[in-house]
């Protein structure tokens, strides 16, 4: 018998009206049906809870939470785990207010559970793929390069907890927006975790814990496009998103040591290596804004032997070495030229954005 679960997608929204619309009806022309979509507004001030309303009123699978005051950015788990407690599905999967998902995007994920016996399939706590991206600045739709779709035992968590010797390197290897984790998973662990005194990376977080509980589903399509815009948190924030994955991989290393040696990791390895891909984003941040100390004691802190155990160890030793000259000469116009030559080399631009395009598109 076919297995076709409930999926329970869940929206965080806030002040996202040119966005919202075009986010719901990508979840409206999915081909697999058995969905409820739970959109949780964080107290918009613009026409975002308007849309909203509108399209719960016409279909029954949409549910609407509306938050009386403005939680914030750095509270997302709280918000998360409001929804996790509304959702009826037996797999939680994230789409955020401002990006789409592909039309097929459901149908691939509970295709690939099906085609695993049923003891495999038992055995996966979280399914993820790869994503595009909508540069809305020049309005391009890209795929960025997936440098992990090779490394199976990381990709699957195979066995389990392989992913944290990529994760706790400072790599989230998985886009949100293909992400369907397991209800009874997530519950386990407590729902979405916040580790940090802010909660602006909490996706990463519940990540790592999952990664010890289950292992993981590879999709090998596009699942989701991820909007790049002037308000996206990671365009805004990236040095605060990389001190808190930083602050929290040294916080879950030392919490989880005594489990991970159990795995059979080689934490001595892996111990030399915390962080170093947050240490060096950081050592490039802060460069290119001109605070040299504080990213030359970044650089200091990093051993180039650890980009082996990386993809594209040749790539990142590059852009260490890079870094490290423009930082010690002052000159961060050499990483702003380095970094649009790596766009041009490892992205595929797949043609123009325009308002639902991803009703035409099917990949």
């Amino acid at each position: 018998m076919r297995y076709e679960p409930l999926i329970s997608i869940m929206t965080l929204t806030y002040n996202l009206e040119n966005f919202i619309a075009e986010c719901i009806e990508s979840v409206l022309c999915q081909t697999y049906e058995n969905w409820e979509m739970i959109i949780l507004d964080d107290a918009s001030t613009d026409r975002t809870p308007f849309i909203v309303e509108d399209y719960a009123k016409r279909d029954k699978r949409i549910k609407f939470i509306r938050n009386e005051k403005n939680i914030g950015i750095y509270n997302l788990n709280i918000n998360r785990n409001r929804v996790l407690k509304e959702a009826k599905g037996e797999w939680i999967a994230y789409l955020d207010g401002d990006d789409v998902f592909t039309k097929r995007t459901l149908e691939y994920r509970i295709k690939a559970l099906n085609e695993l016996d049923e003891r495999e399939k038992d055995k996966v706590a979280l399914i993820h793929g790869n994503c595009g991206r909508i540069w809305m600045n020049s309005k391009i739709l890209d795929i960025p390069t997936n440098p992990f779709s090779s490394y199976k035992d990381v990709i699957y968590n195979n066995p389990v907890g392989t992913a944290l010797t990529i994760f706790l390197q400072g790599s989230n290897f998985i886009p949100s927006g293909s992400v369907m984790i397991r209800k009874s998973v997530l519950e386990e662990i407590g729902g979405f975790i916040k580790k940090s005194d802010i909660a602006i990376s909490e996706d990463f977080q519940t990540w790592c814990y999952i990664a010890l509980k289950g292992k993981f589903l590879f999709v090998d399509a596009i699942l989701y496009f991820w909007r790049k815009h002037k308000k996206s948190l990671t365009m805004n924030h990236p040095e605060k998103f990389n001190r808190v994955n930083l602050d929290f991989i040294y916080k879950f290393y030392k919490e989880n040591k005594e489990i991970m040696n159990s795995l059979s990791l080689d934490l001595n390895l892996l111990e030399k290596c915390l962080g170093i891909q947050s240490k060096l984003e950081l050592a490039k941040i802060l460069t290119l804004k001109g605070q040299y100390t504080e990213a030359k004691r970044f650089l200091k802190q990093i051993d180039p032997e650890c980009f082996r155990m990386l993809p594209m160890p040749n790539v990142l030793n590059l852009k260490y070495k890079i870094t490290k000259l423009a930082n010690l000469l002052h000159a961060p116009f050499i990483l702003n030229f380095s970094l649009r030559f790596k766009r041009k080399i490892y992205d595929k631009i797949i043609g123009s954005y325009y308002p639902f395009f991803f009703k035409e598109l099917d990949i």
